[in-house]
């Protein structure tokens, strides 16, 4: 018996943790086997005709390495979002999709068909097959709201594990009337063109969507004033011709000492340049956007720049 527990954990080791019993069984393991196996805790049963080492305590990755070993399927969809790190959910059912729909389902696994996947929108991640991160998106288009489908979309982006041209690429591969999520998907393209700078973070996008609700004129998002040197960075929005910054002061979630003097340094480099800045919390932005509204209104005014001017581009 010995040998053949090396067999199923080498086995399981080089595939994500777990085994199948098929695939126990075509290594010449004899069923007695990996029942014994069981009784000793040596491996766990994880499902069906699943087995998985003791160490694999990440269920979602076991469902997914299991249901993707036996229907022929890869990780997609939100389970994807998750492997790539474009979306942190509380909870997320673990998700896959086939070539074509089987008459079985998989337990605890929400099975999709996507007749259009091809090799290239897929890649291998810690031995399990996934959709690349432009695929997964296209994907998610059919099964979220619009501003969930944007925040992923903007996160990937300002992160970098996103490319506009390989995400026009793929929607213009499968893209089509009548496929599920192709004019959502069509929508977030539109408004995200050559040149597009995506918000670096939930408030920053909060902060944008108050602005723009209230018809004030859009903002350039992550400006760099000549005054700020490259090693302080860029500040979250800026009216330039109105020299005015608006910051997320976002210290509620980073309330790190250093951060707090880099903002003073950063202010003060700001009114010696004659530039003016103004700081909202996480409560004014979402509580509050009135007082937000009136102060951007203020400060623009003050500078003879107002939303009476028209938007900047």
């Amino acid at each position: 018996m010995g040998f053949f527990i090396q067999v199923i954990i080498d086995h399981a080791r080089n595939h994500g943790g777990v085994v199948t019993r098929s695939e126990a069984l075509a290594l010449g393991v004899p069923k007695s086997t990996l029942n014994r196996m069981v009784a000793q805790g040596i491996v766990r049963r994880a499902g069906p005709g699943v087995y998985a080492l003791p160490g694999m305590d990440d269920d979602h990755l076991v469902a997914l390495h299991a249901a993707c070993r036996k229907l022929g399927a890869v990780s997609s969809h939100q389970s994807a979002a998750l492997i790539h790190g474009l979306d942190r959910p509380k909870y997320v059912k673990p998700t896959v999709s086939v070539p074509r729909r089987r008459t079985k389902e998989y337990l605890g696994v929400t099975v999709h068909q996507l007749t259009d996947l091809t090799d290239n929108h897929i890649v291998t991640i810690k031995g399990l097959p996934t959709t690349t991160q432009e695929r997964t998106v296209m994907d998610l288009a059919a099964v979220l709201g619009d501003g969930h489908l944007e925040r992923i979309v903007d996160n990937g982006l300002a992160a970098g594990s996103i490319q506009l041209t390989k995400l026009n690429s793929v929607f213009e591969q499968i893209g089509r009337q009548g496929k599920p999520g192709t004019v959502r998907m069509r929508a977030v393209l539109t408004t995200r063109e050559s040149g597009y700078t995506a918000p670096e973070s939930e408030l920053e996008r909060r902060l944008l969507q108050v602005l723009d609700s209230q018809g004030l004129p859009t903002p350039i998002r992550q400006y760099r004033p000549r005054w700020l040197s490259p090693t302080k960075g860029r500040v979250d929005v800026a009216y330039p011709d109105a020299r005015l910054i608006i910051e997320g002061d976002s210290r509620r979630w980073h309330t790190m000492l250093n951060s707090f003097e880099i903002d003073r340094l950063r202010d003060n480099a700001a009114q010696l340049a004659g530039w003016r800045i103004l700081r909202f919390t996480w409560e004014e932005i979402t509580e509050h956007p009135e007082r937000v509204v009136n102060d951007v209104t203020t400060g623009l005014k003050v500078s003879g720049y107002g939303p009476d001017m028209g938007r900047s581009s």
